[in-house]
């Protein structure tokens, strides 16, 4: 089959792999153009596009995706995995089959730019993989198979997008062979009872909140690891939560309470324990409470109030 692949993070690149493990190779890839990264600002390739050139594949980086039209009308199917464009109508238009997304959530819940962080942010018992055909409006399309995954409540969005690009790649193969097949599969609309949107998170919504409770603030810092990670602040102290478990128990909150070896920080409801911290001092290593106290004891006495 005539197949091309758009598609730029990590998420993408574990998705693409696990199809080429089967054997499908894409014509060529769309990805995002390398951008200056890190403290150095040196330009870096997208995993995607690290990957097809070990493998061989022609990699395409255009400005707009629009400019490789011509290239797409030649495809039978444009499979598309966190590409970072919206994609005009002649673009959906082009593929003879059209263009397919991979979605990290249980369509209609949490569409948008976010999902698997918002997943573990409210909580849910259960996500999932859905492969729908894109329409214009956001992640709307009707959807040709969904695979369930249950969560357990210890989950980071670094080890989820793991998992759901496994779990993606396992059924973007399953949905390609339906269209190698004589008859080119149909898709089921959208239940139209439980949309949600999971909008774009940024850095600012990392902050910890010490008024909500214990629960909410130890989702979020699972839900930041693999991002710019949960953090709070003292003054100038900026401290990093990289992990974090809950305290049963009655605290003020934003209130450091300190203990032999145990740090906690007051929430509303109950407490959140810090295992491991990162700092505005020093190398910025991650530290683990022991390490924390043993070198930087004197910023985190028992009483301190952070914001």
């Amino acid at each position: 089959m005539q197949f091309g692949f758009a598609g730029s993070p990590a998420f993408a690149a574990d998705v693409l792999q696990c199809v080429l493990d089967a054997g499908h190779k894409p014509q060529f890839v769309v990805t995002q153009a390398a951008k200056p990264t890190g403290r150095g600002q040196k330009f870096r390739d997208t995993p995607v596009s690290r990957l097809a050139q070990r493998e061989r594949i022609s990699v395409v980086s255009p400005r707009k995706i629009d400019d490789c039209t011509h290239l797409i009308r030649e495809l039978e199917l444009l499979v598309v995995v966190a590409y970072g464009q919206i994609l005009s109508q002649s673009i959906l238009d082009a593929p003879l089959h059209g263009c397919i997304n991979v979605h990290p959530s249980l369509l209609p819940r949490w569409r948008g730019a976010s999902p698997i962080e918002h997943s573990i942010l409210h909580g849910d018992q259960s996500t999932g993989i859905s492969i729908m055909r894109i329409q214009p409006a956001l992640d709307a399309g009707p959807v040709f198979l969904t695979e369930q995954l249950v969560l357990n409540g210890s989950e980071t969005t670094e080890s989820l997008s793991k998992s759901l690009a496994q779990l993606g790649g396992v059924a973007l193969l399953r949905v390609l062979k339906m269209f190698e097949a004589s008859n080119v599969p149909v898709p089921v609309p959208q239940a139209k009872s439980g949309v949600s949107y999971a909008p774009l998170l940024t850095s600012i919504d990392a902050r910890l909140d010490w008024t909500q409770s214990a629960q909410i603030n130890e989702r979020k810092v699972r839900a930041f690891v693999g991002r710019s990670p949960a953090f709070t602040t003292c003054g100038d102290i900026r401290l990093r939560i990289l992990e974090a478990k809950l305290q049963k128990g009655n605290f003020v909150p934003g209130r450091l309470y300190q203990s032999s070896q145990t740090v906690v920080i007051g929430c509303r409801e109950d407490g959140l324990r810090l295992v491991t911290v990162q700092l505005n001092r020093g190398k910025g290593t991650p530290l683990n409470i022991i390490a924390l106290l043993n070198g930087y004891g004197r910023f985190f006495k028992d009483g301190i109030q952070f914001d």
